[in-house]
C-alpha cells in the first residue's frame, strides 16, 4: 500500500509527467499518451473529488453540460494551454495560453472553495 502523503500527490504527479511529455516530446506519439496521462490524472482528481464531498446532493445545481464534461473543463483548459504553448511562434499566443492556464487555475480554485470536502475517515478493526 502506498503512504498517503504520496497517494494524495499522485494525480498531481500524473498531470505533470504528462505535461513535461507534452511540451517536450517533439513526435506524436509520445503527445498522444502525455494526453491520456493528462486525462487519466484529471479524472483522478475528479474521483476524489466527488467521493470527498460533504455537501447534499439536494443544493447542487444541475447546470447544461453533463456532469462528467462539466468536470473536466478545468484540464481540457490546462491541456489546451499546453498545446498553445507547444506550438506558440509568437508573444500573442503565449499571452492566449496563459490566460487560459490563469482562467484554468481560477475555476479549479473556485471549484475547490465551493465544494465541502472531507478526508475518508479510516475504518478501524478491532
Amino acid at each position: 500500500m502506498v503512504a498517503q502523503p504520496i497517494y494524495e500527490k499522485l494525480p498531481a504527479i500524473y498531470l505533470l509527467i504528462a505535461a513535461t511529455t507534452i511540451l517536450i516530446s517533439p513526435t506524436p506519439l509520445p503527445v498522444l499518451l502525455g494526453v491520456i496521462i493528462f486525462l487519466l490524472g484529471a479524472r483522478i482528481f475528479n474521483m476524489r473529488s466527488q467521493n470527498r464531498r460533504s455537501d447534499k446532493p439536494s443544493r447542487r445545481k444541475q447546470g447544461i453540460w453533463p456532469d462528467a464534461l462539466y468536470d473536466l473543463l478545468p484540464y481540457a483548459y490546462l491541456l489546451g494551454a499546453l498545446f498553445v504553448f507547444r506550438h506558440s511562434d509568437s508573444s500573442y499566443l503565449s499571452f492566449a495560453g496563459t490566460g487560459l492556464v490563469c482562467f484554468a487555475l481560477f475555476r479549479l480554485a473556485q471549484r475547490r472553495s465551493y465544494r465541502k470536502h472531507q478526508l475518508p475517515q479510516p475504518i478501524r478493526v478491532i
